[in-house]
């Protein structure tokens, strides 16, 4: 299209073309091939034991270490994760963010964390954390369902992940 779009921009500055749309459409079409090519480049998903991130080269970096993760919640075709004032989408048809799964599951084992914008004292909290450790599990069992069936201890401690707890730690250190 970088090629084509100057022939088009040609006619129509020499009146061959009087259809401004004959210019727009195509530019907008390689604006948009150019910004999924830099998309492609530059955007860089992550995740380790401490942390998850994201960042597009230099122009922004987002971080969440799973300690400071205070909302939880899906989308389409996604989990949301919050820290504070800052949220990162986890688009689990991108990449692979099992180790995201994974820690979830663990910080959920001993401290509440909001979930689908409900308060950790609200009722209905439990029931709706414990949907979403299993949604949370299924993904990571469906990722790596070769591995889970070749090492039944890491399916079994998968599953322990599923169990709610007997209690909670809150921030404080204090038991529920």
């Amino acid at each position: 299209m970088t090629l084509i779009v100057p022939s088009f921009i040609g006619e129509y500055l020499d009146g061959t073309s009087d259809d401004i749309f004959s210019v727009i459409l195509p530019g907008l079409f390689t604006l948009f091939c150019y910004l999924l090519l830099l998309m492609g480049l530059f955007r860089r998903f992550g995740v380790d034991r401490d942390k998850v991130w994201t960042r597009f080269g230099k122009l922004f970096n987002r971080q969440i270490r799973f300690e400071n993760v205070d909302r939880i919640d899906t989308g389409v075709g996604r989990f949301k994760v919050y820290g504070g004032d800052t949220k990162i989408n986890i688009d689990y048809n991108r990449f692979d963010y099992t180790l995201v799964y994974i820690r979830l599951l663990e910080e959920l084992q001993y401290r509440r964390i909001k979930v689908k914008n409900l308060d950790i004292d609200d009722p209905e909290w439990e029931g709706t954390a414990q949907a979403f450790r299993n949604s949370l599990a299924r993904h990571a069992y469906q990722n790596h369902q070769t591995f889970y069936d070749a090492h039944p201890e890491e399916l079994d401690r998968l599953q322990a992940l599923i169990q709610p707890p007997k209690s909670y730690v809150n921030r404080a250190g204090s038991t529920e």
